[in-house]
């Protein structure tokens, strides 16, 4: 890069005043949001406590500067420069007030509004890469400056990394030599600066501009890449036609519907196909290629059938479990397809750009307005259960017995149907207004199938016990958890549990915790005995956040699922896992346990003296056994 020639400080200035003349806009913005970024760091009261502030604050300056950049680079190709500034002035005092009105008026977490959010931005900033270069006779120009933007978003964060190592690494010497403590709060913002703001002002100094920007040049890609190309992603293209046609023709013979899985490698062969036609477009330009001319038509045309079978397996996902938002949008791509291959096969590879266009237009269309696919879903669910509803003649809304009752009377397809209706609009769309015109909030519609019942390979003849998810009732704090390997065996009860175990010494950190438990059958009374190694819990607190999972320990009479825990100080002192430090206190000492989860109790359970009395016995059997404690 030609800027990295001259590195003197007066070569810098120029540098920073010809990027100050050409992305006046997009400079603004970037150091706007970085001051902002800096404040929330330093200051989290500077600006009002409310989402939509927030929002406002964190979405329109990046967005802006985004704009600007593409409208810059746009004005640059037109004779009319004062007209081509008129109409950026306009462009951005819309996007302000459209922003503005949406932060005011129309924010809202929903997956709605984050879709049409992010359609948005994907259209702002695809239109870097293409708004410059429509009136092209082909699109050379057009990918040799995406290679230039990719090349220089890569160098641009190269360099900013090293720096951002190198200040961090003096700020930790200084802290260690001069025995000082810096707060957190000046690293992250040094991570702020560096690999944003830097990284941005130089990736913007290596845009091309002028003759670089139109380049021509068919020689982009060197033998290395063309070696790259033909000997590992055309091989491994082909491999996934070879599969995936193997799988079409065996399905054929058995004449049955193919899984709704081949959906997502069907996917990846098409977006396969798409980079190879990328990366080796430049040499369509070359008459001693006839090769890859080739290759851009016939893997459009062997792609073809393959979509077939795509459209036959979302439809299948459809009818077996009905219309979601991912479903919808993997039709409109699989309709997208059908477009791009049948062009491809016929005019072969003359423009790709459009490809990038008609894409994100299709996405835009389809994320944006009061037709988005989102909002289409929900009318069509809605409109399925009104009419599911309608045909019971229930009156509404149903509370927990009613809704119980009708469900009942339905068979168990269609009983689930209804409940995977109303879970999808309640939890996925957040339509808890809908939800609320047929049922009170009383109604559990938690239907995660996480659990089939026990394993009935024992030999045990005692009739497992069917556990319906319904009948279970999970802490809302430990939603995100699902349940995915359960113990085997037959058992005779499952209970919840949520106990506390106080008193117990962690003296090493092989240290056992003694938990008893206390169930019952008719009017007897009896109790299990578990050994919990106080490292499996230090183990689990390590896991990184959002990546926990209940996990069980086990007995010859039953198996304890734990999906929650604390460990605390004896002192009532709350440093447990729930506190800010979202680890349990492993210092040595006399801790409070606290146990939430599920007991499975074997036949085992009950094959054994109950106990003479409920609380007096378990007190002093605990205290012969463990006098520690």
């Amino acid at each position: 890069m030609s800027w990295l020639e001259n590195i003197s400080f007066r070569g810098a200035t120029r540098r920073v005043e010809a990027l100050l003349r050409r992305f006046p806009i997009t400079v603004l913005f970037t150091v706007a949001f970085t001051i902002i970024i800096l404040l929330l760091i330093w200051d989290n009261d500077f600006f009002p406590n409310s989402d939509a502030v927030l929002f406002m604050i964190c979405f329109y300056p990046p967005t802006a500067a985004l704009l600007g950049l593409s409208l810059h680079l746009w004005s640059e190709e037109q004779t009319n420069r004062h007209k081509s500034k008129q109409i950026h002035g306009v462009a951005q005092g819309l996007w302000f007030l459209f922003c503005l009105t949406i932060s005011l008026s129309l924010f809202s977490e929903t997956m709605e509004f984050g879709i049409g959010m992010m359609a948005i931005l994907t259209l702002i900033i695809t239109s870097v890469l293409f708004l410059s270069f429509l009136k092209k006779k082909d699109d050379i120009e057009a990918w040799n400056f995406a290679v230039n933007l990719l090349i220089g978003a890569v160098i641009s964060t190269i360099v900013s990394g090293i720096l951002l190592g190198g200040i961090a690494l003096l700020l930790w010497g200084i802290e260690m030599l001069f025995d000082l403590d810096f707060p957190n709060d000046l690293y992250l913002s040094v991570v702020i600066l560096c690999m944003m703001t830097l990284n941005i002002l130089l990736f913007l100094m290596q845009i091309p501009e002028g003759e670089a920007k139109h380049c021509q040049n068919t020689h982009r890609m060197n033998d290395f890449g063309k070696v790259v190309v033909h000997a590992l992603f055309v091989p491994l293209q082909a491999a996934y036609l070879i599969t995936l046609y193997i799988y079409t023709l065996t399905i054929l013979i058995a004449w049955e519907l193919p899984e709704g899985g081949v959906v997502w490698l069907v996917t990846t062969m098409m977006m396969g196909m798409l980079f190879i036609i990328t990366l080796i477009y430049p040499l369509l330009f070359h008459d001693d290629k006839p090769f890859d001319k080739k290759l851009v038509r016939w893997l459009a045309a062997l792609a073809l059938p393959l979509l077939v079978l795509m459209t036959v397996g979302i439809w299948r996902r459809i009818v077996d479990y009905g219309f979601t938002v991912p479903r919808i949008y993997v039709i409109l791509f699989n309709i997208w397809c059908y477009v791009v291959c049948i062009y491809l096969f016929l005019h072969r590879a003359k423009r790709i750009l459009w490809i990038l266009v008609s894409f994100v237009l299709v996405f835009f269309i389809a994320s944006v307005g009061p037709w988005n696919v989102t909002a289409t879903t929900k009318r069509i669910l809605t409109n399925q259960v009104d009419d599911i509803l309608a045909q019971t003649g229930v009156r509404l809304p149903l509370d927990y017995t009613r809704f119980d009752s009708l469900t009942k009377t339905m068979s168990k397809h269609d009983a689930d149907i209804l409940k995977g209706k109303l879970s999808y609009l309640k939890f996925d769309l957040d339509g808890d207004s809908l939800v609320t015109r047929w049922l009170d909030g009383l109604v559990d519609l938690h239907t995660n199938p996480w659990w089939e019942g026990p394993n009935t390979n024992d030999s045990t003849e005692i009739k497992p016990v069917k556990i319906k998810p319904s009948d279970i009732e999970f802490p809302s704090a430990n939603m995100e958890y699902i349940i995915t390997d359960m113990p085997k065996g037959n058992f005779q009860k499952v209970m919840k549990v949520d106990e506390w175990f106080y008193k117990q010494s962690i003296q090493e950190q092989d240290s056992l915790l003694f938990l008893d438990f206390i169930y019952s059958q008719d009017t007897l009374f009896y109790s299990t005995h578990f050994e919990l190694p106080f490292s499996r819990l230090q183990e689990e607190a390590t896991v990184e956040e959002g990546n926990h999972v209940p996990f069980f320990i086990d007995n010859q009479e039953a198996s304890l699922l734990i999906w929650f825990f604390s460990v605390t100080q004896n002192e009532d002192t709350e440093r447990g896992y729930n506190s800010n430090d979202d680890v349990p206190n492993f210092r040595a000492g006399i801790k409070d346990l606290h146990l939430e989860g599920m007991l499975f109790l074997r036949e085992a359970a009950f094959k054994k003296d109950p106990l003479e009395q409920k609380e007096e016995i378990i007190e002093e059997d605990t205290i012969e056994k463990y006098p520690e404690r």
